[in-house]
Formats: structure tokens, sequence, C-alpha cells
């Protein structure tokens, strides 16, 4: 609590107001790991892991090499893949995954790493040619 005279801002009030700072409930980090979220969360965490492991199968996403099958180069370069777990504001827990891309930086352009966008402009161009 701070007094609005004290800081300097009022003067000359026969009352002193006070301001009382506005309570939020931020949590800094929202996502734990996989086996922190498995001593926090138990079986819920498992079954969230299990469906997200499930949809990257389904969906063919990452298909399994066996490891004497590649080189040592290979190996090198294959990227780990990380996954965290978060509580959602309805209880439910929800997986999420993805590849570290951190060491691709030493062999991989930034251009070959990122994803093409459109620009604006030949997004308003491409629209004007085909209202045209």
């Amino acid at each position: 609590m701070m007094s609005l005279a004290k800081m300097g801002q009022i003067t000359g009030v026969s009352e002193i107001v006070t301001i009382h700072p506005k309570v939020h409930a931020h949590i800094i980090l929202t996502q734990v790991s996989v086996k922190q979220g498995l001593m926090q969360f138990g079986k819920r965490a498992n079954e969230a892991v299990l469906k997200e492991l499930r949809q990257l199968h389904d969906t063919n996403a990452l298909l399994p090499i066996n490891k004497e099958d590649m080189s040592y180069d290979d190996r090198m370069k294959a990227l780990q893949y990380l996954m965290f777990l978060k509580e959602k504001r309805n209880g439910t827990i929800k997986a999420r995954g993805c590849a570290d891309g951190r060491p691709q930086r030493l062999y991989t352009t930034k251009e070959e790493a990122s994803s093409p966008k459109v620009s604006l402009e030949a997004l308003m161009l491409s629209c004007a040619i085909d209202t045209k």
C-alpha cells in the first residue's frame, strides 16, 4: 500500500488517499517437463503424453529410423524431441512437443530452417488480381 501524498503527487489535501495495488495471479512458469508433470499430475499426465505421441504416430509426422541404419553424422544431426505438460484452465492436462532446433543452427542457414511466410503486399496484390 502506498499513499499518493507520500509519493509526492498530491499536495495540500486534508485526506490521504491510499492506493491498493491490484492483485494479479500471474503464474510465471506454466509448463513443466514430463518428469515433473508425471509427479505432479500422475495418471492424467501419462494420458496426455500418450495422446500427443499417438497423434504424431497417426499423422505420420515422425517416422522411426533404426539407429543402426543411420550414419554417425546423421545421428549427430538428429534433433531431440522436447515435451512439456500444462494444466489448462478447465483442469485438463495438455502435452506439447517440439523438436529442439538449437543444434541445427550450426549447419543450417536461417532461411532453410524457418517457415516461409507471405508478405502483406503479395497477399493484397494476389487478392486484387483474383478480384479483377
